[in-house]
C-alpha cells in the first residue's frame, strides 16, 4: 500500500512522464517532421506553418475543456478522453496525404495535449503538496525534457522505420497508453487545502471574477502568451530558418535539443530559486532572455550565435512558464486556480498564430528574421509591464 505521501509522488511521476511524452510527440517533433512532409507532399510553408498554428491554437482555445471535465466528471475522465483524442490525432497525421487531414490531426493533437498536460497536472500537484512550487517546477522540468527527446526520438524511429508516417504511429501508441495508465493510478481524491500552506500563496478569498478584474492577471496572461509565441515560433521554423542560411540540418536540429534541455533546466532551477527569489523577478529575467534569444536567432549563422539563441529561448521559455504559473497561484490562491490557469492558457492561444505569421513572412520577404525582430519588441513591452507589477489584494466587501 502506498501512503498518502507516496501517492502524491507517484502522481507527480506519472503526470510528469505523460507531459514528457506528449511534448516529445508534438511540439518536440512536428518541426522536425515538417521539412520531410513539405518535400514529399508539395506543400507551401504557409500551409505547413498553419498546421503548427492549429496545434498551438487548439492547445489554447480548448483550455477550458479540461477544467470543465475535471469539475464535473473528475481527473480520470479527463485523462482517458485525452488519450483517445491523441490516438485519433496520430492516426490522422500518419495517414495524411493532403493538408485537410494534416490540419485535422494537428487540431486533435492540440486538444489532446490540453486534456493531458499542464491543466490537470498542475491542478493535481497544487492539491497534493503543501508547498507545491518545487513539485510544479519538477513537473515542468520533466515535461520540458520531452522537447529534448523529441528530435532524438524522431531521428531514431524514422531511421529504423523508414519514414515520418511510422513515427506518428509509434508515438500515438506511447501517448495513449501512458494517458490510460495515469488515469487509473493518480491520486484524484486528496486535497491538502490550506493546511500548512505555502506562505507565498495568497490566503485571501479570491474568485475568478475578482481576479479577472485585476491588472496583474492580464499581465501574467500576456507573459504566458509571450513565451508561447516564442516557443512555438522556434519549434516550427528555427530549423528551416537556420538551414536557409547554410547551417546543416543536423546542427539546426541539435539546437532544438539544446534549447529544450535549457528550457527544462530553467524550470527545475526556478523551482529551487523560488524560495530565495521572487517569482516576479524571475519572470522579468525570463522575458529578457526571450528577447535576446529571438534577436540571436534572427542573426544566427555560426555556432556561438546559435548557442545564444538556444540559451535565450530555452531559459526564457522554461522560466517564464514556471514563474507565470507560480505567480498565478501566489497572487490568487488555490481556490480559483483551475479556472484561472485554464483562462490564461486560453488567452495565450494568440501565440498559435506565430508559425503562420512566420511562414507568411518568409513567403513574402524571403526570410523569417523580420518576424523575429517584431516579436522581440512585443516581448520587451510585456517585460516592462511586469517590472511595474505588485501583488493584488481583494477589495473589502
Amino acid at each position: 500500500m502506498i501512503g498518502r505521501g507516496g501517492r502524491a509522488w507517484a502522481t507527480l511521476g506519472l503526470m510528469s512522464a505523460l507531459y514528457f511524452i506528449i511534448t516529445a510527440a508534438t511540439f518536440g517533433s512536428l518541426g522536425l517532421a515538417l521539412p520531410a512532409m513539405v518535400s514529399e507532399l508539395g506543400w507551401s510553408w504557409t500551409g505547413a506553418g498553419f498546421g503548427f498554428t492549429l496545434l498551438g491554437f487548439l492547445c489554447g482555445i480548448t483550455s477550458g475543456v479540461p477544467a470543465t471535465l475535471v469539475r464535473r466528471f473528475g481527473v480520470r475522465t479527463c485523462l482517458v478522453a485525452g488519450a483517445g483524442v491523441m490516438a485519433l490525432a496520430f492516426i490522422c497525421l500518419a495517414r495524411t496525404n493532403g493538408l485537410l487531414l494534416y490540419f485535422l490531426g494537428a487540431s486533435l493533437a492540440g486538444l489532446g495535449f490540453t486534456l493531458l498536460d499542464s491543466v490537470p497536472g498542475t491542478y493535481l500537484i497544487s492539491r497534493l503538496f503543501h508547498r507545491p512550487s518545487f513539485a510544479i517546477g519538477l513537473f515542468f522540468t520533466i515535461g520540458g525534457l520531452g522537447g529534448v527527446a523529441g528530435p532524438l526520438l524522431y531521428s531514431r524511429i524514422v531511421g529504423a522505420a523508414g519514414d515520418w508516417r511510422n513515427y506518428w504511429l509509434v508515438m500515438g501508441v506511447l501517448v495513449a497508453a501512458t494517458g490510460v495508465i495515469a488515469a487509473f493510478v493518480v491520486d484524484a481524491q486528496t486535497d491538502v487545502g490550506d493546511t500548512g500552506a505555502d506562505p507565498d500563496i495568497s490566503t485571501e478569498t479570491w474568485t475568478m471574477r475578482g481576479a479577472l478584474q485585476t491588472r496583474q492577471f492580464w499581465i501574467i496572461a500576456a507573459a504566458y502568451a509571450a513565451f508561447q509565441f516564442c516557443g512555438i515560433t522556434a519549434s516550427a521554423v528555427s530549423v528551416a530558418h537556420l538551414t536557409q542560411h547554410g547551417v546543416a540540418a543536423a546542427v539546426a536540429g541539435s539546437m532544438m535539443s539544446v534549447e529544450a534541455l535549457l528550457n527544462s533546466s530553467a524550470r527545475f532551477v526556478g523551482g529551487i530559486l523560488t524560495r530565495f527569489v521572487s517569482a516576479r523577478t524571475m519572470l522579468c529575467i525570463s522575458l529578457a532572455s526571450l528577447v535576446v534569444g529571438l534577436i540571436a536567432l534572427g542573426a544566427a549563422r555560426d555556432l556561438p550565435m546559435m548557442l545564444i539563441y538556444a540559451a535565450g529561448i530555452g531559459i526564457g521559455y522554461g522560466l517564464t512558464l514556471f514563474s507565470a504559473t507560480i505567480l498565478l497561484l501566489d497572487y490568487f490562491g488555490r481556490g480559483p486556480y483551475l479556472e484561472l490557469f485554464s483562462t490564461v492558457n486560453l488567452i495565450s492561444t494568440v501565440g498559435a498564430a506565430a508559425p503562420t505569421l512566420a511562414g507568411l513572412t518568409r513567403d513574402q520577404t524571403g526570410g523569417f528574421t523580420p518576424f523575429f525582430v517584431v516579436l522581440a519588441l512585443l516581448v520587451a513591452l510585456v517585460m516592462l509591464a511586469v517590472l511595474t507589477m505588485r501583488a493584488p489584494h481583494t477589495r473589502p466587501a
